[in-house]
């Protein structure tokens, strides 16, 4: 075998935990070329965007046509993998590679990003307790938002995939294109 077979066989390491290549992440990091998506006003639209589909999908057990439902879910469901694929290439994949393919600058704005995505997290999980406890299954509105967890489930997890890549996106600044 040689170097070069063994140099690509190397870069098709697929990391299980983090979900991504090798090869995407080290195109992504060495990318030079510019792209609109690694501005921040752009990366700030694309967060507040991703956002926006989140509370809609979590809100989707307010529309009461099961068929209509199911069409908002799935176009939602698109949506929100798109706008998701977009946040991670805007945040060159840092969110989500793993150390050994990071410097240590890279490693500790994911790391912190991560801590402001798990203090999100458990905000929203206070928050969604306190609905609970103000809007018991027993009345309307307490029906309407849990009736359908199946809705407000599957916006959390999708919100927790997306979260420290809308972090990263939020707060790294502008890439000044190279001379």
């Amino acid at each position: 075998m040689t170097t070069d077979e063994t140099g690509a066989k190397r870069r098709s390491k697929f990391f299980w935990f983090e979900g991504v290549t090798e090869a995407e992440v080290l195109r992504s990091l060495n990318d030079t070329r510019p792209s609109r998506l690694r501005q921040q006003g752009t990366r700030r639209l694309l967060v507040g965007v991703t956002a926006a589909v989140l509370l809609a999908m979590a809100l989707l057990g307010f529309v009461t046509q099961p068929k209509l439902q199911s069409y908002f879910e799935m176009a939602l469901l698109a949506t929100v993998l798109m706008l998701y694929l977009a946040l991670r290439k805007s945040v060159r994949q840092i969110s989500d590679a793993p150390d050994e393919l990071l410097d240590e600058r890279q490693v500790a704005a994911r790391d912190a990003a991560h801590t402001v995505a798990y203090r999100i997290l458990a905000i929203v999980a206070v928050g969604a307790i306190l609905l609970h406890a103000v809007f018991p299954h027993s009345t309307e509105a307490g029906e309407a938002l849990f009736g359908a967890r199946t809705h407000l489930l599957l916006a959390v997890i999708m919100g927790a995939a997306a979260l420290p890549a809308m972090v990263l996106a939020w707060t790294l600044p502008s890439e000044q294109p190279e001379a």
